[in-house]
């Protein structure tokens, strides 16, 4: 008999759902004799009023969090100030006890062996479920983020993390078991791992010009950062290069950039929301964004380097103090002058990106960790079975 394995869909950014499609997509991969994946959307499944508005109110924190910084590390201040279990049960308790009691109900009623969640919110309220039902399925985590944040549920049977410092952030400072912890590299979505690196075929795709030096801009799912200010510093530039702004979700960012003509000698191309983002990354020269982690997973991977130009918070500071400061897969620019500047002399010198090109393709030559995140949720049930199938030889046997 397979193994039950739900995976939790989140919406508070994309990266956390890319995260579980990632994790989805290595289990079916690796294991399709061994496990059945239920991928599951946490908040919208049961079509519930109350958890649909739930997730509505997570994505308008990100938002809120991308428009002004300080409202996220107001956030994450809390954990220096409480206790960070403390806050969660707390908010649950109060603010979102409609929500607590709605999704244990749901919880309750799963039938599984793991619930796997790639956001803090449904491995928090799987690890409550178990220990009020009394649930014999695991819990487990992949953290999707460069680092980790105090309101991981250090319940959780298994916590994997995506590098070195994340692993001893966990044990060390967040308190989670030594023993729980597991350490993969980054990881990708099959749709990524498997694209090929054809710039021109790309830049067909997308009618971008096939000899232009190629920016592309997102700033995550909603665009709610500051991608039209840096946008509009680079349309001021006297340089003949194309421009592709990516506006997600943000129907006002979309509208405003697809009306405009082509300033001077840029060339503009406006998208919505992309689900092959990485493709279009692929065929730009350089990808400018804020410091979301699995943007730039996927733009490095595509041999793409970066300019972040916003962080938000905890997360994407160390995002940027990681891909670019420590592993040089680009450049940071402080200001909109900065990033006029800098494409400014890499469209006169495309050359000037060479030393970033040689670094993501050395990231991508070091390999992603789809397989480590597999094996290890596979081993922890293989282990969990084994436990429970001598505990029923024990009560037998009595």
């Amino acid at each position: 008999m397979k193994y039950r394995i739900v995976v939790t869909y989140v919406e508070a950014g994309m990266g956390h759902i890319v995260s579980a499609d990632a994790i989805a997509d290595a289990l079916e991969k690796y294991y399709p004799d061994k496990v059945e994946v239920l991928r599951y959307p946490f908040y919208t499944a049961t079509d519930d009023e109350v958890l649909k508005n739930h997730e509505k109110y997570l994505v308008n924190e990100v938002k809120s969090s991308n428009r002004h910084p300080r409202h996220l590390w107001h956030l994450f201040f809390w954990q220096h100030i409480m206790p960070p279990q403390a806050t969660i049960e707390i908010s649950y308790a109060a603010a979102f006890a409609s929500v607590k009691h709605k999704a244990l109900e749901i919880l309750k009623d799963l039938d599984c062996d793991m619930i796997l969640s790639t956001h803090f919110e449904p491995l928090f309220l799987s690890c409550k479920a178990k220990k009020k039902y009394g649930k014999k399925y695991l819990t487990a985590a992949y953290d999707p983020d460069p680092n980790v944040h105090a309101w991981w549920d250090r319940r959780s049977d298994l916590f994997i993390v995506n590098n070195e410092n994340a692993l001893d952030e966990a044990v060390n400072t967040v308190g989670f078991d030594k023993d729980k912890c597991r350490l993969s590299r980054f990881i990708l979505r099959n749709k990524v791992l498997e694209a090929p690196l054809d710039k021109a075929a790309y830049r067909e795709k997308f009618g971008i010009d096939r000899d232009a030096f190629t920016v592309v801009m997102a700033d995550g799912a909603y665009a709610s950062a500051n991608l039209k200010t840096y946008a509009e510093a680079l349309l001021s530039l006297d340089a003949e290069f194309t421009l592709a702004i990516v506006a997600g979700k943000n129907d006002e960012i979309y509208e405003h950039f697809s009306t405009l003509a082509d300033t001077g000698k840029v060339k503009v191309k406006t998208f919505g929301f992309l689900t092959d983002i990485h493709e279009l990354y692929c065929a730009a020269d350089l990808f400018v964004t804020k410091a979301g982690p699995n943007a730039i997973l996927d733009s490095v991977y595509m041999q793409t380097p970066v300019m972040t130009d916003f962080w938000s918070g905890p997360i994407e500071l160390c995002t940027k103090e990681l891909f670019v400061d420590k592993y040089g897969l680009g450049l940071h620019a402080e200001t909109p002058e900065q990033a006029a500047e800098a494409v400014g002399r890499f469209v006169a010198d495309p050359s000037l990106l060479d030393g970033y090109r040689e670094n993501c393709k050395r990231f991508r030559e070091r390999g992603t960790g789809e397989k480590e995140a597999a094996d290890a949720i596979v081993r922890a049930l293989d282990e969990n079975a084994a436990r429970n199938a001598a505990s029923g030889t024990d009560e037998a046997q009595e």
